[in-house]
């Protein structure tokens, strides 16, 4: 072929422009600044979820301990012997395991910052830190008023039991808990009970952090004396100092506010109460 062949080549490939290199960066960047917070929801689901799902299975192990034990939750305080009689107590949960609760990591929440705490493999617990390995606190008012009595549910049920606090989240979840006792890993958290007033030591008395904490968005999970788990508020709670009446909390049957008169955390905006009904004779 005169002139020669030719040989034709493809287009060679264009290296990207600097500008078309920032606009891939901008892509990226704002995928990452939609599907982050998307992650993050979903993660805060499920730990909410499997959060509920421990209130469940824990509630299934205290009607079991109760089956086995003539009505009566695992009590921290003897009925008749009062405070008297006791230093520091096993804390509720032991009593439980491994009989009632074989499977002790449904005490652990996955929002608990000290979740760590529990013993890897569930096969023991710690002696010297065990009263507070639960990511979860029974309503000290009923494991202790009336000298104990009230932890026979059987004989002394709340007038409003789908609205009476029987356990929930307990904190502190702080990184900072200067107040507490020295070398203790973690904030000590009442002998994993629930207190009505802002912190202190139901058996010693002594002013300890406020268990109150946010674990799940703006509130806690509760569960209730019938069973069911409910969502409480308590962002608002925490700002406020506690009192020793609240005109809605009297108005939802709050024996706190209305026998009592003690200082107490209200949980009213969330239809809970500490105990409703009669309170127990001394």
């Amino acid at each position: 072929m005169a002139g020669g062949s030719r040989i034709r080549r493809g287009r060679e490939p264009r290296a990207a422009t600097l500008i078309e290199l920032l606009v891939v960066i901008a892509l990226i960047g704002l995928l990452i600044s939609i599907l982050v917070p998307s992650l993050k929801r979903s993660m805060d689901l499920a730990g909410a979820t499997l959060c509920k799902h421990n209130l469940h299975e824990i509630h299934r192990s205290l009607v079991m301990y109760q089956s086995d034990h003539d009505g009566w939750l695992p009590i921290v305080v003897e009925p008749k012997l009062g405070l008297a009689a006791i230093r520091r107590p096993d804390p509720w949960f032991l009593k439980m395991y491994p009989t009632s609760m074989p499977d002790p990591f449904v005490l652990t929440c996955p929002k608990d910052p000290y979740r760590y705490r529990m013993v890897a493999g569930g096969s023991h617990f710690e002696e010297d830190v065990r009263a507070d390995y639960s990511s979860y606190g029974l309503n000290a008012f009923i494991m202790m008023a009336g000298d104990g009595v009230v932890a026979n549910l059987d004989h002394h049920q709340p007038s409003r039991p789908g609205d009476t606090i029987l356990l929930a989240d307990i904190g502190p979840d702080l990184a900072s808990f200067g107040s507490q006792v020295a070398g203790l890993v973690g904030p000590a958290r009442n002998h994993s009970l629930l207190t009505w007033d802002d912190g202190f030591d139901p058996f010693s008395g002594q002013t300890v952090q406020p268990w109150l904490t946010q674990r799940h968005e703006d509130g806690i999970h509760v569960l209730t004396v019938a069973g069911g788990v409910r969502k409480a508020r308590t962002a608002d709670v925490m700002r406020s100092p506690v009192r020793r009446h609240y005109s809605d909390c009297a108005a939802g049957g709050c024996t706190f506010c209305r026998e009592f008169r003690a200082f107490h955390y209200s949980f009213a905006s969330s239809h809970l109460y500490w105990w409703t009904g009669p309170a127990p004779a001394e």
